[in-house]
């Protein structure tokens, strides 16, 4: 169910964009075995395949002091949110999201949280 809201939620941009840390991410929680692992990982391929790839370098990614509170993944994706619209359910993020664009954030809350 957040599949479909999620795409719902994108399809009026232009471009989706996706950094390969994160992709590296989605990829390594894929956590199946024999034919469902194959299914997932043909899926996560076709998805994939609909972003464009924001060039990422590992050594600038890890300049900011982000990085030390933050890790790699999510460092660079404050970093981007100056210039993307980022969507996150990362409660931890929020401050320096909103700090790096207000205008760029958008928090994903599901449904199934919002009812909890």
């Amino acid at each position: 169910m957040h599949y479909y809201l999620l795409w719902k939620l994108v399809q009026g941009y232009k471009d989706v964009w996706i950094t390969p840390y994160i992709a590296t991410e989605v990829s390594n929680l894929i956590d199946l075995n024999g034919q469902a692992k194959i299914r997932v990982f043909e899926l996560a391929r076709e998805v994939f395949a609909l972003f464009k790839e924001v060039e990422t370098l590992v050594a600038e990614d890890c300049k900011d002091d982000f990085f030390l509170e933050f890790g790699l993944t999510d460092s660079s994706i404050i970093k981007l949110s100056e210039k993307f619209d980022i969507i996150t359910n990362d409660h931890r993020m929020a401050n320096p999201l909103f700090k790096a664009n207000p205008d760029r954030i958008i928090p994903y809350v599901p449904f199934k949280v919002l009812n909890s």
